[in-house]
């Protein structure tokens, strides 16, 4: 396992004080960082959404299945 160290400034170091009152920091530190894996996840996801929104190529491929499939309240 890596060891990492920072420099905090002095308002991250009263945040991270906050949020590690009662707390393990090594673990606050670990959720912290997980959620920001996780939003940017989101965010390429919400982006590339966005980017097929727009994509005339996927548009006529969602089109077309959508006719192969007919009537969606028949299944």
């Amino acid at each position: 396992m890596a060891m990492i160290s920072f420099r905090p400034d002095e308002q991250t170091e009263r945040e991270l004080r906050e949020l590690t009152e009662g707390r393990d920091r090594s673990t606050v530190l670990r959720e912290l960082i997980h959620e920001a894996y996780v939003e940017r996840l989101y965010a390429q996801a919400r982006e590339d959404a966005e980017r097929l929104r727009h994509d005339e190529a996927d548009k006529a491929e969602r089109s077309r299945i959508a006719e192969e499939m007919g009537d969606p309240d028949a299944w």
